[in-house]
Order: structure tokens, then sequence, then C-alpha cells
């Protein structure tokens, strides 16, 4: 007796065409699989390197800023560095140019003026707005200073236009000239005090 054994089919394939076909769909998700692993592994490097790269540039412009801000603080601590120097040079010279106008009215006779009267040295103007960059108050009293040698200046220019036979018209304005010298000799005082103590320079004339 034979027995005819049917051989099963699906969608017109049979059993091993199907499996041979599944088989092959695996090897091909496999290499998909991996190709898209291989993609996703080559993205993530590129990207690591691009992070790697940025963060290399940041760090240079860090190093870069962190070298200019270095700069200019150099920079400012040698401005303030001379600043100090000319305001304290300007107080002293000021200083001493106000005692020898104070020495040259002391005198009861009449006094020997130059043809050009300038109390304040040429840069004093300057050496004030540098104080006020760094003391307001120092600052304000080389202001005030400034203002009372120009009323000196003032009376001065007159005492010369006086005629020294007459001394009750010169007496006068010397005694105005020499009180706004003493003015201007304690406003300097005030700036310079307070300009050596900030500065711990020493007190030396």
């Amino acid at each position: 007796m034979t027995v005819s054994h049917m051989e099963e089919k699906v969608f017109g394939l049979s059993v091993n065409q199907v499996m041979a076909y599944a088989a092959v769909a695996n090897v091909l998700l496999v290499v998909v699989l991996t190709a898209i692993n291989v993609y996703y592994a080559w993205y993530s490097k590129r990207q690591a390197e691009a992070t790697r790269a940025q963060v290399d540039a940041s760090n240079r412009q860090a190093e870069i800023a962190e070298e200019s801000l270095s700069i200019l603080r150099n920079q400012i601590q040698l401005q303030r560095t001379e600043d100090l120097g000319t305001v304290s040079l300007q107080l002293k010279v000021a200083t001493h140019r106000v005692e020898d106008w104070l020495k040259r009215l002391a005198s009861d006779t009449y006094p020997q003026l130059p043809d050009e009267i300038k109390i304040l040295p040429e840069d004093f103007s300057i050496a004030t707005q540098r104080a006020n960059a760094i003391d307001q108050v120092v600052a304000q009293n080389m202001g005030a200073a400034s203002l009372y040698a120009g009323e000196a200046e003032t009376n001065l220019n007159i005492l010369r236009t006086q005629n020294p036979a007459q001394p009750q018209g010169w007496k006068e304005m010397q005694a105005k000239a020499t009180k706004n010298l003493n003015n201007t000799r304690y406003k300097l005082h005030l700036a310079r005090a307070r300009w050596e103590a900030e500065v711990d320079l020493p007190e030396k004339a």
C-alpha cells in the first residue's frame, strides 16, 4: 500500500522555500541593523568630535579673554600708578609755589611782581581731572584751590598797577591776595593730606 505525502505550501511556496526566504530575510535584517549601528556609531563619533572641537574652541576663547582681561588690568594699574604720581607731584609743586608767593607778599614794602602772574603749575588742571577718577573729594579740594588761586591772580594783577608811593591803595589789595593765597594753601593741604593717606605715600616735601 503506497501512501502519498502532500507537501504543504504557503502562498504557493513550499515550507523549505519559506524557511530559505526567512533565513535570507534574517540575514538582510542583520545586515541592515548592523549598518544602522555602524552609522549611528559613526554619527555619534562625529558628534563627539564636534563637541570636543566646540569645547576646545570655547577653552581657547576663554584663555584669550583671560589674557585680554589680564592685559587690561595691567594697563589700568599702570595708568593708576601714573595718575597717582602725577597728582602727587602737582600737589607738591602747587604747594611750594603758593608758599613762594606768600613769602613774596609778606614784606611791608611794595612787592616786586613779574609781568605774568601764574600761581598754580600748568598741568594742575590735568592733575585735577586724573584725581577725580580716583578720589572726588581730593579733586573737589583741588578745584577749590584753583578758584582761590584765580582770585589771588586777579588781586595780584590789580596790585601790580597800584602806585607804590600810595600804600593805602596797594596794601588793601595785597591783603586780599594774601587771604586768597592762604585759602589756596589750605585747600591744597586738605587735598594733599587725603591723597597721601589713600595712596600710602610718605609725606615728603
